[in-house]
């Protein structure tokens, strides 16, 4: 009888029990989108009265009328329905907690009038039909009464009396054992009554906080989830609801909470672990995220997003081998993905597979033509690649496509810082200041770009601005240092140098800048260490190279100054310096 549908409307949670006419039903309203409980009386028509038959199907065919009339008696609990099933008139109350659904007073035992025929009575005293049902009885059995007995009759009075003694505490002994376990099933339907109704309010609260998601009002909503939980501590859904609203709210533990319960709940449920692992992804848990996307890959192997988002967990771990290969199954299984391609080029560049990288950058601009993060990739391995025009239109076109884009005008003014376009180089990166004044790098550039047009006082200002945001940036101290040699001040000159090798002990630069104002100083062994240091960190810096050469000269050790000033002709024709190989080539000439 359990989920039975009567009326192809009410389901039947439980039997909560009898009455003289018929069981009585919790049960569910399905056609109500919250699934109301109620209570359902069966009552048996009667088969030999022709007059209540016909007063029956009076009611029936005057339902809506009869219902409007009964709801303005303001009678407890309330007929919502009733219906004729399998030649059975059932009554839908309106389900009342701790309202007796029965109202017989001993366990066991039924009271005089049954509840749902007094029902039945209002209805026909409401419509003026005063002829009463002839009801059939339900086959319930009860214990006859024990016949009069005498003396007399019996013969043997002791006997008699003793046996009928045996019989009365026998039917006792029966009665408290039925009356015992009637309780106990009632104290239980109650708690299956109290826990549906929970679970009925659960639902309510449930849909509430649902429609507050959709409309945005995300705390109201969180009010309802909770509810919704305290009520049923085991809906999955209320807990992945509150922990979208938690995620929208930007308490990302607090959305992880939920999500693990989910999971608890239901280990296979895939959404949880989805976006728990994007929860985790905000908050830069990789680790995090890569378990929770190895689960839903487990659970579901074809989910393009899925190996995706591990693939960049892989990549801040830096692992570019197994980013690579989870780049690889997102585009397997979504060719048109463009930004995996674009993630699969940082981990090839990272990997210092520069071609292979810059051919997935195309690939994906060709299939996003407004893809403003894979112009600027493509532009960072251009410049990498010594394709400093190329680079230049590539963040040109990243710009264009997002012109707040501050770090496209800090690395374009580094491109054109390389193709000695020194005022554009700083209109671009004091864009990128106005952007966002924070920025050293810009600074630091911008510096450069001074230096080079021996605007040294400006060059100085933005390099000390550089080093103001950022202390620890060594190649600003080393910049500001070559300033200082240029405005004369050679120990601020040689405490920068210095300052920047402390920050960065493979600074090759900065120790061969310090090797010449050693020099300069007549500090010709300090020089020559500096300068081998600075060999040793980078075999192809040819300044080292040419001071030592140089410093060696000095000291007159001729064969040693032709090969290093030698060294350094080779390294400045092999990188296309022509200015710095006529010097190397000129010293070589004044040694022979």
């Amino acid at each position: 009888m359990i989920d039975q549908v009567l009326n192809n409307r009410y389901r039947v949670v439980r039997i909560l029990g009898s009455g003289l006419s018929g069981l009585i039903y919790l049960a569910a309203d399905t056609r109500h989108p919250d699934f109301p409980v109620c209570i359902i009386r069966q009552l048996k028509l009667p088969t030999k009265n022709r007059q209540t038959l016909a007063r029956l199907q009076f009611l029936l065919t005057h339902k809506s009328e009869t219902l409007e009339r009964l709801a303005q008696t303001n009678a407890n609990p309330e007929i919502l329905d009733y219906f004729v099933e399998e030649k059975k008139f059932y009554l839908v109350e309106e389900y009342i907690p701790n309202f007796p659904a029965n109202s017989s007073k001993k366990p066991a035992q039924l009271s005089g009038e049954d509840p749902g025929i007094l029902r039945l009575k209002e209805m026909l005293a409401l419509l003026s039909l005063t002829k009463e049902p002839d009801w059939e009885r339900p086959l319930i059995e009860t214990l006859p009464e024990e016949p009069v007995t005498t003396s007399e009759s019996l013969g043997h009075p002791t006997v008699g009396l003793s046996a009928n003694l045996k019989e009365q505490q026998s039917r006792k002994r029966f009665w408290l054992i039925l009356g015992g376990g009637v309780v106990l099933i009632a104290i239980a339907a109650l708690i299956l009554i109290f826990q549906g109704h929970d679970r009925t309010k659960a639902e309510q609260f449930y849909h509430q906080g649902v429609a507050k998601l959709k409309n945005g009002d995300l705390r109201g909503a969180i009010k309802d989830f909770n509810e919704s939980i305290q009520l049923n501590p085991k809906h999955l859904l209320a807990y992945g609801n509150r922990g979208n609203a938690h995620y929208d709210l930007g308490a990302y533990k607090a959305a992880i909470d939920d999500y693990s319960q989910m999971i608890q709940l239901d280990p296979s449920n895939v959404d949880a672990y989805y976006n728990r692992g994007l929860a985790r992804y905000d908050l830069k848990d990789w680790q995090g995220v890569i378990e929770d996307f190895n689960q839903l890959i487990q659970l579901r192997g074809n989910d393009p997003e899925a190996y995706y988002k591990r693939g960049v967990a892989y990549y801040e771990l830096e692992n570019y081998k197994a980013a690579i290969e989870d780049f690889n199954q997102t585009i397997r299984l979504n060719p048109q993905d463009g930004k995996a391609y674009a993630a699969r080029g940082l981990a090839r560049a990272a990997l210092n597979n520069k071609q292979e990288a810059m051919a997935d950058y195309t690939k994906a601009i060709e299939l996003d033509p407004n893809d403003a993060k894979a112009y600027y990739s493509r532009g960072k391995a251009r410049f990498a690649l010594g394709d400093y025009n190329g680079a230049v239109e590539d963040y040109t076109q990243a710009i264009a496509i997002e012109p707040t884009n501050g770090d496209a005008y800090t690395n374009r003014c580094s491109a054109k810082l390389n193709l000695d376009t020194y005022q554009d180089a700083i209109a671009d990166c004091t864009e990128a200041i106005n952007l966002n004044p924070n920025n050293d790098i810009a600074y630091n550039n911008r510096c450069i770009a001074h230096l080079n047009l021996k605007d040294y006082q400006n060059a100085l200002k933005d390099c000390s601005q550089a080093i103001q945001i950022e202390p620890n940036d060594d190649a600003a101290y080393n910049n500001r240092g070559d300033i200082r040699r240029e405005l004369g001040d050679q120990p601020g000159a040689l405490q920068d140098y210095t300052q920047a090798i402390r920050l960065n002990s493979n600074n090759s630069i900065a120790y061969s800048n310090r090797g010449d104002v050693r020099r300069e100083f007549g500090d010709k062994q300090g020089a020559i260490d500096d300068y081998t240091e600075a060999i040793q960190i980078d075999p192809d810096n040819a300044f080292a190279y040419y001071g030592r050469g140089l410093t060696h000269g000095v000291l007159g050790n001729r064969e040693k100054a032709i090969a290093d000033l030698q060294q350094a002709s080779k390294i400045h024709l092999d990188n296309g310096r022509i200015g710095g190989y006529n010097d190397a080539q000129f010293q070589l000439r004044k040694l022979r």
